[in-house]
């Protein structure tokens, strides 16, 4: 047997089936599948107990899964010792995008530390389009995204879901539009503060704006990457914009915005990024902990399908 095989099998018992399982350790199913069935062959004995419909473990299943688990640390542990023994293991280095830095990971940080005091993290906030290449060179076990990236190294998990939502200064003429999505129109019309930079959501907006107001050419006052700054010109009566739902909750709670929904719009997605080998124990407990806060949050989602 091999670690990959492990690493399946162990993969495929956390998530609860064979595609979440590959979709963690960013190989096919097909691969995942291959893999289960040689260590099986190899053992002499089914594991895993599969229908269409379901998957349990074997009574030999649940035995062999504490010890491959017990190996995949071990092996994970001699190698981090040998390869990383000149590094702080308490260091948990992060790359996030300023929006997933600011609105998700600060609560999860300070939450995780609260129960590892003797951690310390570093966290480099920096574009989309910078993730990949700073996680490759330069010594990041994490990030938090808008996109999922895809690299053997890296298992790549969504992290959560935003909607994005059209945002005006509470004014008495956009009162009255409450209570229905915001006209498309009005992007032809109305000052719009804009991103300076192509973003997820800006993406995503472009592709709106093409299918619902196709034609229209954006009023752009001002362009801006710092979405506090965009929210405060928004609610000193600058004009209008388009931002996450999640970035202009406090605002619209305090009535210094009003935000409005665009019909048909796609939610845009957010990853959290591992490194999959070579983890020290703080490490690898943080990422537990931010795998289980996902799973938590599924667990609704899952109930309600």
């Amino acid at each position: 047997m091999d670690f990959k095989q492990l690493e399946s099998f162990v993969s495929v018992v956390d998530e609860g089936s064979f595609s979440n399982a590959a979709e963690r350790l960013q190989i096919s199913q097909s691969m995942v599948t291959i893999h289960i069935r040689n260590l099986e062959a190899e053992l002499g004995t089914r594991l895993i107990n599969r229908t269409t419909r379901s998957m349990e473990l074997s009574h030999d299943g649940r035995t062999f899964y504490y010890y491959a688990r017990q190996m995949l640390r071990l092996n994970r542990d001699s190698l981090f010792a040998l390869t990383r023994a000149d590094q702080d293991e308490r260091a948990i280095n992060i790359v996030a995008t300023p929006y997933t830095s600011r609105y998700y990971l600060s609560n999860r940080i300070a939450e995780f530390r609260r129960q590892h005091p003797d951690v310390h993290f570093s966290v480099t906030v920096c574009y989309n389009s910078e993730i990949h290449g700073k996680l490759r060179t330069g010594g990041f076990q994490f990030a938090f995204c808008n996109m999922k990236i895809m690299d053997a190294d890296f298992a790549a998990r969504r992290y959560n879901s935003a909607s994005i939502v059209a945002i005006t200064p509470n004014e008495e003429r956009f009162r009255a539009l409450q209570g229905k999505p915001f006209p498309a129109e009005l992007f032809g019309t109305e000052p719009m503060i804009s991103r300076s930079s192509t973003s997820a959501l800006q993406q995503e907006f472009l592709r709106w704006i093409k299918q619902n107001a196709p034609g229209t050419r954006l009023n752009i006052a001002a362009a801006i990457d710092d979405t506090e700054t965009i929210k405060q010109l928004v609610a000193d009566g600058m004009g209008i914009s388009v931002l996450s739902e999640v970035a202009v909750e406090e605002f619209v709670a305090a009535g210094r915005l009003l935000s409005f929904p665009l019909a048909g719009s796609l939610p845009h997605h957010l990853y959290f990024i591992c490194k999959k080998k070579y983890l020290s124990p703080e490490q690898a407990a943080f990422r537990d902990f931010i795998l289980g806060y996902i799973a938590e949050a599924e667990e609704p989602e899952i109930r309600r399908a």
